[in-house]
């Protein structure tokens, strides 16, 4: 019983201290100012710098260089070494070590991009009338990378193959509206980038030109 009347006496306590602790204050005054900034679009005299750089500082090849507010800014080339003829088929990869193309839209308007690409005959550097028949060129989905801490929604990849014949185009990389602001890679493993050659061509030291173009709005 003791015990019961302490604790009632303890709370009855502390209901009065409360009490008598409320005072009123007066209503202080109060303001609002104003934060503003005024975003234009990018530098268009200035090259963009590679999202993936190569890994030698000085090494700069597959940078376009090209200036604008829409830009290709780096395409790293597809080299496939030298091989021997068999009587089969075969199938070739690039050794290049993150092999990437980069696109930057610093337009600031979310309209969107399409990158398309094609690809031409492979002729010999010395007989310019010998064609390597029936070549194809596969290029794999990739994974995009892009600067640090940028909000614009990503783009999409696609896995494309090419015939080399020089007639047509396939988009490897799209933005749709509000997406793909900012740079964008589409970075590719090397082992997946596939050049496919039929057998029974003659020999020859062949190229072929990968002919890039980038469209100012979606194609699909």
């Amino acid at each position: 019983m003791k015990k019961e009347k302490l604790v009632v006496a303890i709370l009855g306590g502390v209901a009065v201290l409360s009490l008598g602790a409320q005072t009123s204050i007066a209503a202080g005054d109060a303001a609002t100012s104003q934060v503003q900034i005024k975003l234009q679009p990018g530098n268009a005299n200035k090259p963009v710098d590679p999202v993936v750089p190569n890994e030698d500082p000085n090494d700069h090849t597959g940078e376009t260089g090209n200036v604008g507010l829409l830009t290709i800014d780096k395409v790293t080339p597809f080299e496939f070494g030298e091989h021997e003829l068999t009587e089969d088929a075969e199938t070739f990869s690039i050794t290049a070590k993150n092999p990437n193309i980069q696109v930057s839209d610093r337009r600031g308007e979310g309209q969107g991009w399409a990158l398309q690409v094609g690809l031409s005959a492979f002729l010999d550097a010395k007989d310019t009338d010998k064609v390597l028949k029936g070549a194809e060129l596969v290029i794999p989905d990739g994974h995009l990378q892009t600067t640090a801490g940028n909000v614009s929604k990503k783009p999409e990849e696609f896995a494309v193959k090419l015939e080399a014949d020089g007639k047509g185009m396939a988009t490897l990389m799209q933005a749709d509206k509000d997406s793909g602001m900012g740079s964008w890679a589409d970075v590719l493993d090397g082992k997946d980038i596939k050049l496919l050659v039929p057998a029974g061509n003659y020999s020859g030291e062949y190229s072929a030109t990968l002919n890039w173009s980038l469209v100012d709005a979606p194609t699909k």
